[in-house]
């Protein structure tokens, strides 16, 4: 007895030290496992120059740029596209706090309540700067990230066959068989959910580009690509686009149904994609039920914020790996199951 709390003990002060480190290390490991999954994207490319002949070094430069102009291009369309859609309405945010403004007044004479004077004053104008003195802050780290992404993919391109060397040279026989399959299974869970990822994506693109189609909702290309990069946050990333695809209709369109229609549709569409194609394509593809894909993103969200709540799912599907390939351990992947 004493020595199974003594394991318990020990296995709950490595998880605390690992917790810990994911913690204070968040400026370094952000980065290195954002790199990491674009390494797979770019591998491909790498793999295909090196089999024409060309040098580690430079199919690796080549396989890291083509990755990183291909996904700026992505977020350039994105951040380009809403700019336009902000200077072609020149009467968005007018319009918007009309609206908004109508809607506080009808509560207000319906309940009888105070809003209006609650929002109003210095104190919100203060809060308001402090609020965009933080969100500048936020962007000059996350420009920092940003920097280091392309600097780490290159070095895990360019290096990738020390830790092959290294097995061989440090383990033998058995135990050597077992980090090996370790190592395959973990590459094979990050290439399953990036596999998996793309494919949400893209029926997510084309749900939300049918139903914005149907109602004419004008720029329906943009919010469409726009709710499928949001998708990537597992389980609240669409709803946040949601709001923002509504919000953008309310100023628009003067017909009221119009927005509840449109919610109604894109709502279900959430749930089909959460309830279904997101268990359907990643859990299912990583082994891994939708209990222990949520709570990774929850506690990835925690850690690490945003980027948690996306890069902690195939880093769970990495431990899971580990799990498998450990046969002291290899039971509790039960857990990872689904019925």
């Amino acid at each position: 007895m004493n020595v199974k709390i003594k394991n318990l003990v020990n296995v709950s002060l490595l998880i605390i030290i690992f917790i810990a480190i994911l913690i204070t290390g968040k400026s370094i490991l952000v980065p290195a496992a954002w790199a990491l999954i674009f390494a797979f994207i770019g591998l491909p490319i790498a793999q295909f120059l090196e089999r024409k002949k060309t040098g580690r070094v430079t199919s690796s430069v080549v396989a890291t740029v083509f990755t990183m102009i291909f996904l700026g291009l992505i977020f350039f369309f994105l951040f380009y596209e809403a700019t336009s859609i902000l200077t072609s309405q020149e009467d968005v945010y007018s319009k918007l706090k009309d609206k908004i403004e109508l809607a506080i007044h009808q509560l207000e004479s319906q309940f009888g309540i105070q809003i209006m004077s609650e929002l109003e004053g210095d104190s919100s104008s203060n809060n308001m700067i402090k609020a965009l003195a933080t969100q500048i802050i936020s962007m000059g780290k996350n420009l920092v990230t940003i920097t280091l992404i392309p600097m780490y993919m290159f070095f895990i391109l360019n290096y990738r066959g020390l830790l092959r060397k290294f097995i061989e040279r440090r383990y033998e026989g058995e135990v050597r068989e077992r980090v090996t399959t370790f190592l395959e299974n973990a590459k094979q869970s990050i290439s399953n959910y990036l596999k998996g990822t793309l494919l949400l994506t893209g029926i997510s693109t084309v749900m939300t580009l049918v139903v914005l189609l149907i109602f004419g909702v004008k720029y329906a290309f943009f919010f469409s690509l726009f709710v499928a990069v949001l998708n990537l946050i597992p389980y609240i990333g669409n709803l946040i686009a949601i709001v923002v695809v509504l919000l953008f209709t309310f100023i628009t369109k003067d017909s009221t149904s119009t927005v509840i229609f449109i919610f109604i549709a894109l709502y279900i569409s959430n749930l089909i994609q959460e309830n279904f194609l997101r268990p359907k394509f990643l859990g299912d593809k990583m082994e891994m039920n939708a209990a222990v894909v949520f709570t990774s993103a929850l506690a990835g969200g925690l850690i690490w914020g945003v980027s948690g709540l996306i890069l902690f799912i195939p880093l769970t599907g990495v431990v899971k790996a580990f799990i498998d390939s450990n046969p002291s351990w290899k039971s509790f992947a039960v857990f990872f199951e689904s019925e």
